[in-house]
């Protein structure tokens, strides 16, 4: 096909061009030069052209051809190399490159399958790909060839790259390959119908745990892959050539790259005996997920407890819900925002894992698509564009079948942190991709087993739950990877952030620091007990101080009163999450903190959600008659102990107090004080680890 390609070989020959000369019987360089000598005065300047063509046609330089042609006429260099060409084609064990690996690469390369399985030695694929000027796939070009340069370093990929998919395209042959193998008339045998893209990480996975069979059928299907492309490619080839009216004694010769002789079908219909020189190694690899609940932890987790739910996005549907206590999963289908509430209070968890959105784009102020914001800010969050950028696919969380579930989803966050209850966002498919177990619409069964060899126990190994059950166990594993540090928080700065687990996340400094908060009534002696973990090293902050800076930037003075006053309006306003966050901003990133003067159930829940196991929460407790006595003693305006203790602001102290780590008495001298919190904190430091 090369030798009868003129087109950008000489200037000024064109595509239309070169047809005209396939019109009047010019089918080769040779005819070409006949052809130009008596009428072309600048043929002599172009010969030393057709000499570099056929001393590069002669020494397989496809370089030099794939230089010169239009990328949409490569198809022309393995119709010239046939014997130089390789057909490739991958499984993994799912769509991201980012968290995926390949598990095997099948080719077909001078007239013979051969493959690469993981684990095995690499240099029969290495060999085989620098010796091929060609490499032919489907869809390679955003899916196999990027897999390969991510997974094998310097892989000799070759420079030409036929990719069928695009090919195929220019003959309005459009869909996957099976589509277009149905459309063509190839046809896969019995057995390999109905094995589809999804079903290679299963096989994989079966493999892994000593089923032989399964490697067998995997590469069966990778072989079938690969005659599928065989034969889409000639009758591509046989399309163009009718397409450009190639005359039948052309045509004819051009190479075929599919033969019926290797298909797995013999004339009788059973199977070819192709595997006769393969081998099937066992899987000398670990067979389980990619980390286990108990190397998630710095140390003793039985007490940890997470509800992981999976919300649907109507009270109609049921929800999945899930307490993770320990390693036992208890399951359960929930219908009303009221009843998750009161179950998950009931459960009294750490943290609770909802699979949903739990935000709005930076920008939107509503899930619906009248939000004036809609056109400027989108639909989409920041941390579902980072999932699509690493291959994991996922909602916006403002298309129209997820508005109700996003509402829903926030609704339900925001009731759960006004009890003091902490809420992440988990994405069990992403979670499921990442800790390398099968997602659901791949396996239930290999899903319940991940999560069984993850180290999880409960019902769903002795009986068949619900998609959504299982999924809440997954949002609950979630929240076990949050509280044990080993995740990512992936949100920018001022958003909520999706949790995904981070297998490779160094969890010590998330473990060992301090962060302290203190809760109690007005003079319960809270700023002396920070000021005492100041004392000792601990980075001091209080939420007034926050409160004085924004009202010294209105003028406003900043009397006990006026705080009083300014914090109850900003809650009311901005909302005492947003008001945390302020505090935050102003917070050193490493070592230990202590906060003075946490007010609302609100608060509890933010620092666990920024903080997780390190923050310890101590609540304060003093009798009235010796808070009033403290009051009057310090205190230089003329505001009374009761009208103080009378602010609404002060009414939601005693929320906190049921939310407590640790409730301490402050009614004997500040030294005894001194004392229980020494013993609390320095000598009993590890309940404030990764527990």
């Amino acid at each position: 096909m090369l030798r009868m390609t003129f087109q950008r070989l000489l200037r000024g020959v064109s595509a239309n061009r070169e047809a005209k000369y396939w019109k009047q019987g010019i089918f080769s360089w040779e005819d070409l030069e006949r052809h130009l000598i008596p009428q072309d005065s600048l043929f002599l300047d172009q010969e030393h052209l057709f000499a570099k063509a056929r001393a590069s046609f002669e020494a397989r330089d496809v370089a030099y051809f794939a230089n010169i042609l239009n990328r949409r006429e490569y198809y022309r260099i393995p119709l010239s190399f046939p014997e130089k060409t390789l057909f490739l084609d991958i499984e993994t064990t799912g769509l991201s490159r980012y968290y995926d690996v390949i598990t095997l690469v099948g080719w077909f390369y001078q007239g013979k399958y051969n493959s690469f399985i993981l684990g095995e030695d690499e240099q029969t694929l290495r060999a085989a790909l620098a010796d091929a000027c060609v490499i032919v796939t489907f869809n390679g070009s955003m899916f196999d060839l990027p897999f390969l340069r991510e997974s094998f370093v310097n892989l000799p990929i070759p420079a030409v790259h036929i990719d069928l998919r695009f090919l195929a395209k220019r003959l309005s042959l459009s869909g996957g390959q099976k589509a277009i193998e149905d459309e063509v008339g190839f046809k896969r045998p019995p057995h390999l119908v109905e094995i589809k893209g999804e079903s290679a990480p299963i096989l994989w996975h079966r493999y892994r745990r000593g089923d032989l069979e399964a490697l067998k059928l995997l590469i069966e299907y990778n072989y079938c892959d690969i005659l599928g492309m065989k034969f889409i490619f000639d009758k591509v080839i046989a399309l163009i050539a009718k397409q450009q009216k190639l005359p039948p004694h052309i045509s004819k010769k051009l190479p075929k790259f599919f033969n019926r002789e290797e298909s797995l079908l013999t004339k009788k219909g059973s199977i070819h005996n192709f595997f006769k020189d393969i081998s099937f190694p066992l899987y000398k690899g670990d067979s389980g997920p990619r980390i286990t609940y108990e190397n998630l932890f710095l140390t003793e987790t039985s007490s940890l407890k997470v509800v992981g739910i999976d919300l649907t996005g109507s009270e109609n549907k049921p929800s999945g819900w899930c307490l993770l206590d320990g390693t036992e999963a208890t399951t359960r289908l929930i219908g009303s925002d009221a009843d998750l509430i009161s179950v998950t209070l009931a459960a009294q968890p750490h943290i609770v894992s909802i699979d949903s959105p739990l935000s709005l784009p930076q920008g939107r102020i509503s899930v619906l698509d009248d939000d004036p914001g809609r056109h400027k800010y989108g639909i989409m969050r920041y941390c579902e564009r980072v999932l699509k950028k690493r291959g994991i696919n996922v909602y916006p969380a403002l298309i129209p079948s997820m508005q109700k579930l996003t509402a829903r989803g926030i609704r339900l966050a925001s009731l759960l942190r006004s009890k003091g209850v902490p809420v992440i966002e988990s994405y069990p498919g992403a979670a499921q991709d990442i800790m390398g177990i099968p997602r659901k619409r791949a396996s239930l069964d290999m899903l319940c087993e991940g999560l069984r060899e993850f180290g999880i126990r409960g019902n769903f190994l002795r009986e068949q739950l619900t998609h959504d059950e299982l999924d809440a166990i997954t949002s609950s594993v979630v929240g076990a990877f949050f509280w044990g540090g080993k995740f990512e928080a992936l949100g920018i700065e001022g958003d909520e952030a999706l949790i995904i687990p981070d297998l490779k996340a160094d969890a010590n400094t998330w473990c060992n620091r301090k962060i302290i908060g203190i809760s109690g009534r007005i003079a319960a002696g809270k700023t002396t007990l920070a000021r005492y973990f100041e004392n000792q090293g601990f980075y001091y902050t209080r939420y007034s101080m926050v409160l004085a800076a924004m009202m010294g930037e209105q003028g406003i003075e900043a009397t006990r009163p006026a705080l009083q006053e300014f914090g109850d309006r900003i809650y009311r306003e901005l909302g005492q999450r947003e008001f945390g966050r302020k505090l935050l901003e102003t917070l050193p990133g490493v070592g230990d903190i202590v906060i003075d003067g946490l007010r609302f159930a609100d608060d509890h829940a933010f620092w666990i959600e920024t903080f997780g196991p390190a923050f310890h929460h101590i609540h304060l407790e003093s009798s009235v008659e010796l808070r009033k006595t403290r009051f009057e003693n310090r205190e230089t305006n003329n505001v009374s102990f009761e009208e103080a203790e009378a602010h609404p602001v002060e009414q939601q102290v005693s929320t906190l107090r049921p939310l407590a780590h640790e409730i301490l008495s402050n009614e004997e001298d500040i030294q005894t004080l001194y004392s229980k919190v020494d013993h609390l904190i320095f000598h009993h430091s590890s309940r404030l680890k990764c527990q």
